[in-house]
């Protein structure tokens, strides 16, 4: 008789090799979860870092913008990073031991740059690099989690369209190239119509189409036409101080009236007015007597910016409703007002100066308060596309700019 052989160990064999797959394959899955927790990390650090870095150069371009040295602009870059440190929701965040670097050049494109000039348009790189971030099993790895970013910020090229305001202002008087003086209040739109050095009828309100939609709109920041140097614009009689109001106030959080949502017109990041507002007396003359800013000095866009570009936590601050940077700037015709006549009239655009809002536009006509804005400059105005030269003549804004390097921005 024939007898067939049985082997018996294959099976047990067998469960002792898929015991070893199994547990290899878990080992792998529990390294690959614990890299991505690390991952993760970095990812969001990463992120947060680079909006850090952003805020810091847009900073320093806009201290350059306003003729500060390059001194000044590199202690912004340090206020900023600190300031975003702090904020909320940033514990972590802590560049002491990492390396901050700042260089500056004449073009966007081109870092360190040699022969630079600091009286030409000037660009800013910051970059942030050997950042350590804390392990939690990358170690394991044998890695070590550093980050390196980087942003160019700078002036951008002349711009196409301006979103300038349907409001203008007659050319000042000053020595001044603009006939203004950076730091002192204007009257921006008047409540007493007597005082106009536009003509009777008059309150420096400028024609962008009929209506009280169209006034509410174009004030609350929807006009974007080409206004110019040499170009003519034509005055719009009557004070229409609902509408302007309405507009205007937008940029405070403020809506009331048709077609002028928070959605479409976001507030500034910070509404703050002065404790005492600024008012007019019977010769047009502005009367400012405010004690509520730093020092006991009147409120005005120096304690504006001294905030930025974090705000958190301060009562006034719409960074958690959407708030967006620079809507209390807005940019205005300055016109040759010399062949004044009044009704509806025509003048010429010499200059667009930047002014900051420096308290609400009243919105009822039983009030006498006038549209109030503080001189900035001639004229940085939002609008245009960036580009590798900003020496052309008209308006611009401040920009960011791709690295070079092939770091952020």
């Amino acid at each position: 008789m024939t007898r067939t052989r049985r082997c018996r160990g294959t099976p047990d064999r067998q469960k002792g090799l898929v015991l070893v797959m199994v547990t290899a394959a878990m080992l792998s899955l529990i390294g690959i979860a614990a890299l991505s927790i690390d991952v993760s990390h970095a990812v969001l650090n990463k992120a947060r870092l680079q909006n850090s870095v952003d805020a810091a150069a847009l900073a320093a371009a806009v201290v350059l913008d306003g003729k500060g040295s390059n001194a000044d602009a590199s202690s912004a870059i340090t206020n900023t990073l600190a300031n975003m440190a702090s904020a909320t929701g940033n514990d972590e965040m802590d560049f002491s031991a990492a390396n901050v670097s700042i260089e500056y050049s004449n073009d966007p494109s081109i870092f360190p740059q040699s022969g630079y000039n600091s009286n030409l348009d000037t660009y800013v790189r910051v970059t942030i690099s050997a950042y350590p971030l804390d392990n939690f099993f990358a170690y394991l790895f044998g890695i070590n989690k550093q980050l390196r970013v980087s942003a160019v910020a700078g002036p951008s090229t002349a711009a196409m369209k301006v979103n300038v305001v349907p409001m203008a202002v007659c050319e000042g008087s000053e020595a001044t190239p603009s006939g203004y003086i950076a730091g002192d209040l204007y009257v921006l739109k008047l409540a007493d119509q007597q005082q106009s050095t536009m003509g009777s009828g008059n309150f420096q309100l400028l024609d962008f189409g009929s209506g009280a939609a169209t006034i509410r709109q174009a004030l609350a920041g929807s006009y974007e036409g080409r206004i110019g140097i040499g170009d003519t614009v034509t005055t719009k009689p009557g004070n229409s101080i609902g509408p302007v109001g309405q507009g205007l106030n937008t940029r405070f959080g403020i809506y009331g009236g048709a077609g002028v949502t928070a959605e479409e017109f976001p507030p500034d990041i910070y509404v703050r007015q002065p404790a005492t507002v600024a008012t007019t007396d019977a010769f047009g003359e502005i009367v400012y007597t405010d004690t509520s800013g730093a020092g006991g000095t009147p409120w005005g866009y120096e304690d504006y910016l001294s905030v930025l570009p974090d705000c958190t936590g301060d009562a006034d601050c719409m960074a958690s409703s959407g708030g967006q940077h620079g809507r209390r700037t807005i940019a205005i015709p300055i016109v040759d007002c010399s062949s004044a006549s009044g009704g509806t009239s025509s003048f010429t655009v010499t200059e667009l100066g930047c002014f900051f809002i420096l308290q609400q536009a009243p919105s009822s006509n039983g009030s006498q308060d006038p549209i109030v804005g503080e001189f900035l400059q001639t004229c940085s105005a939002g609008g245009g596309n960036p580009g590798q030269d900003s020496s052309d003549d008209g308006p611009y804004t401040i920009v960011l700019y791709k690295d070079p390097s092939g770091g952020g921005s």
